[in-house]
C-alpha cells in the first residue's frame, strides 16, 4: 500500500503529456507517469549526447523556458520551473546511431585494372 506524504513535493504533469503518451507510445496513464518519472532521472539533455546531429536537435527543442530529455526513443519537454513534462514527442530514427558512410563507387577507373 503506498502513501502519499505532504512533505514530499508531487510534481503535477500536463494533462497534454498524458494525452501525447497514449498517442504516441500507446500508454495508459499510470504506465506514462511512471515513463515520464524514468526521463526526469535517466534522461539524456544536449549536454550529455556525444554526436553533434543529437546535440542540435536537442538543443533546439530546448529553451529557456523548457529543457528537453532524450530517453526510450521519445524527446520529454520538462518545464525548467517545476520539472513538470509538457509534452512528448518521437526522437528520429537517425538520433543515437553512429553514422557511417561507405561509398560503393570506385574513385579511379586506375582501380579496375587488371
Amino acid at each position: 500500500m503506498s502513501t502519499f506524504s505532504l512533505t514530499e513535493e508531487y510534481i503535477y504533469n500536463s494533462c497534454h503529456s498524458y494525452e501525447r503518451a497514449k498517442e504516441r507510445a500507446g500508454l495508459k496513464r499510470k504506465r506514462a507517469e511512471r515513463m515520464i518519472e524514468l526521463a526526469r532521472v535517466r534522461g539524456k539533455s544536449y549536454e550529455e549526447c556525444s554526436w553533434s546531429m543529437d546535440k542540435r536537435y536537442l538543443y533546439k527543442k530546448s529553451d529557456d523556458e523548457t529543457i528537453a530529455l532524450a530517453y526510450n526513443g521519445y524527446c520529454f519537454i520538462f518545464s525548467r520551473e517545476n520539472q513538470a513534462c509538457i509534452t512528448i514527442i518521437d526522437l528520429p530514427k537517425r538520433f543515437g546511431r553512429k553514422k557511417t558512410f561507405y561509398s560503393s563507387k570506385r574513385d579511379s577507373a586506375a582501380d579496375y585494372a587488371y
